[in-house]
């Protein structure tokens, strides 16, 4: 089976996708870019509670004091190794995003106002050999929605390449699930508190399929050419990757 989340790393680079495959840890350390991301996630999943409060700052100041005693429970293996004043100066970061976040929830109303019938599915296609689990499900009109929630930085319109494939991936996963189409999913930028429409597109469906094929060799063994832009700064495998390409990788 291939991961969505696979799909992704090989959007960055498909030679992270192969060491990965190969069961190398991309993660070597925690930073606190890492910490605040995985909180803002755990914050993002009251939005829609928080809309439906009489007053949002406080709900989000309520459900900060109880990530930050839950967290190390829902990420045992990710915070092993942080310590207490570590955590704490991430917890404080995130709190100073929440007047921003409590100002823009209103913009979503629409979206909010949404049943949500499921948080992480997990999610699979026997017909693709596909299977991913999107932040959330949402039911509209008797559909099905996919929705993915985005921690780091949000493009001045629309959303990222990378995020509009990887919500194409799990648009396949629903239809097939649910015997429908998907036409729109959302992303949820979780340090603004804005969420995004994104409407699925034919040619994005027809990357995701062609990038699922490539995997398919990655996992068979093959190594692919290192793209020119890799964000090889910030990759964990640098020591291991500086190889020479083999001839399939040509193929890529």
């Amino acid at each position: 089976m291939i991961k969505v989340s696979d799909i992704t790393t090989y959007l960055k680079c498909p030679r992270m996708c192969y060491f990965m495959n190969r069961g190398h840890d991309l993660i070597n350390e925690i930073s606190s870019g890492y910490l605040e991301r995985i909180i803002l996630k755990e914050l993002a999943l009251t939005y829609d509670s928080a809309v439906l409060s009489n007053d949002n700052l406080s709900f989000l100041k309520t459900q900060l004091e109880r990530i930050s005693n839950e967290i190390r429970v829902i990420y045992p293996n990710e915070l092993k190794n942080v310590d207490d004043e570590t955590l704490e100066k991430s917890i404080a970061e995130v709190s100073s995003l929440l007047d921003t976040i409590s100002s823009n929830l209103s913009l979503n109303n629409d979206f909010y106002s949404s049943e949500f019938v499921c948080d992480e599915p997990v999610l699979c296609s026997t017909k693709f050999e596909l299977t991913g689990s999107p932040d959330r499900m949402i039911k509209i009109n008797e559909n099905f929605i996919p929705s993915i929630i985005k921690t780091g930085k949000m493009p001045e319109n629309g959303v990222w390449q990378g995020d509009r494939l990887q919500l194409t991936a799990y648009s396949i996963l629903v239809e097939e699930k649910f015997v429908s189409i998907i036409e729109k999913g959302f992303v949820e930028y979780a340090r603004w508190g804005i969420v995004r429409p994104v409407v699925i597109k034919r040619h994005e469906r027809r990357k995701v399929l062609q990038v699922r094929e490539r995997i398919k060799k990655i996992q068979d063994g093959f190594m692919p050419e290192r793209p020119g832009d890799a964000p090889c700064q910030y990759c964990g495998f640098t020591e291991i990757c500086d190889v020479k390409s083999t001839l399939a990788s040509k193929f890529f």
